[in-house]
């Protein structure tokens, strides 16, 4: 029997929101990620059944055009687009413009706008993990509808199908513009899935704390260092926000004669046995949401963390030798003017080598989005417009004059050249 063509498509980056938020320097084309979350669903589908494909359009640089044409070329029978809101349109677009008898979409995207993704020509939508929904679901007839996976057991799940992409994609070509080295080929794993914390500027739609187990999480770093991998990132939420697990992977680790420069996402860690346990099983940088250095905006963020914390925190990781990548958002309200003047000395004085600056901005299915919604700071949802129906280029909406954006950009900017120059005295406006 002829093996039926599943492919599932990474949107491209043409036509995307307009990034307010980030700056340039922060968008080295160098670093790309591989597109864990489809891979996962494609290690379940019986490969006696299935001939699956995987196109990471955005890494590969592709033009919508391309994309559409190497989806054409390969005719697959069943075609999953992964969708963040920010590439909406080329979800649309590929929807219209391709001919597989079947369509599915899964991602962030799709867990609050599915029933408009019905309407935009997908036959089928998945919210949540779809590693366990998908194969059932073809088992089934392929129905139309919404299929809800919720979060699955992820120590049942086999590893990420990466053997179905090219790595040398992913290789890291140097360039004067990367924040640290760490090797030619960094290929990032998920240890858990959401993040339980409610920051108000955050859009992470998982909210329940899903994890694999320290003997699983050892496994996967295996599996990378064979496929060759310098350095492995772990992409996760909030990676430390359990500490018996977080020990119980630096020791297992340890304990395999594990070593290879590894990283991690998480959260501000003010205990010192978990910095000292990372630090033994050769964790090399921590890249933690600490956004700012004052206590009255972490409070109006809803973080759990403040100054003193941080400050804590940051000694912590000088004591043990482990480098912080630190997230900061400037243009919150209530941040004065000396506050904005003196935040890259005293990141400095904090020890943070690697700080990286965002635009406070109202991104979709955001708190902070629903918030200046409610108190009328805007006319309609534009979120909902643009999910609705959404067009290329769409620029994120803002609150502030385009003086106060100019400005703030402009800081950003100057912010970034002074943590370039090592040579460069403490920044003054």
């Amino acid at each position: 029997m002829k093996k039926e063509k599943i492919m599932f498509v990474v949107m491209p980056y043409e036509g995307e929101v307009l990034d307010r938020v980030t700056a340039k320097f922060y968008k080295n084309k160098a670093v790309k990620y591989m597109p864990l979350g489809v891979l996962s669903i494609a290690a379940t589908i019986p490969v006696d059944r299935y001939d699956v494909q995987v196109l990471d359009a955005a890494s590969l640089g592709l033009s919508l055009d391309e994309t559409i044409e190497a989806i054409e070329n390969w005719a697959p029978d069943v075609l999953g687009l992964s969708v963040v809101t920010y590439r909406a349109w080329a979800m649309t677009e590929i929807l219209k413009r391709t001919s597989a008898p079947c369509k599915v979409v899964g991602g962030p995207h799709a867990t609050k706008n599915y029933r408009y993704i019905l309407q935009q020509g997908a036959h089928a939508v998945f919210v949540d993990d779809g590693e366990v929904i998908f194969p059932e679901w073809l088992d089934s007839g392929r129905p139309p509808g919404v299929y809800f996976g919720g979060q699955v057991d992820l120590n049942a799940l086999p590893l990420p199908a990466r053997h179905l992409l090219d790595i040398d994609i992913y290789r890291i070509e140097k360039n004067e513009d990367l924040l640290f080295d760490v090797g030619s080929l960094r290929l990032p794993m998920f240890s858990s899935k959401g993040c339980p914390y409610s920051c108000t500027y955050c859009d992470v739609q998982q909210k329940t704390f899903n994890m694999k187990s320290a003997e699983r999480c050892v496994e996967e770093f295996k599996e990378l260092i064979r496929l060759g991998a310098t350095s492995i990132h772990i992409l996760d939420d909030a990676f430390n926000v359990n500490r018996a697990r977080v020990s119980d992977i630096s020791r297992a680790l340890i304990a395999e004669n594990i070593n290879i420069d590894w990283s991690a996402r998480g959260t501000v860690e003010v205990r010192e046995d978990v910095i000292a346990d990372l630090a033994d099983a050769g964790c090399r940088r921590l890249h933690v949401g600490i956004e700012s250095l004052d206590d009255d905006i972490l409070a109006t963020f809803k973080k759990a963390s403040r100054y003193k914390h941080i400050e804590q925190f940051c000694k912590l990781c000088d004591k043990y030798g482990i480098d912080i990548l630190g997230y900061f958002i400037v243009g919150a309200p209530g941040e004065t003017t000396e506050y904005r003047r003196t935040l890259p000395g005293r990141i400095r004085d904090l020890g943070i080598k690697l700080p990286y600056f965002n635009l406070l901005s109202p991104l979709a299915e955001t708190p902070y989005y629903e918030q200046l919604l409610r108190e009328g700071r805007f006319e309609y949802d534009v979120w909902q417009s643009f999910c609705r129906q959404p067009v290329r280029d769409f620029i994120i909406p803002e609150i502030r004059s385009v003086e106060e954006e100019d400005e703030l950009r402009q800081m950003i900017d100057r912010y970034v050249e002074h943590f370039k120059r090592d040579d460069m005295p403490v920044f003054v406006s």
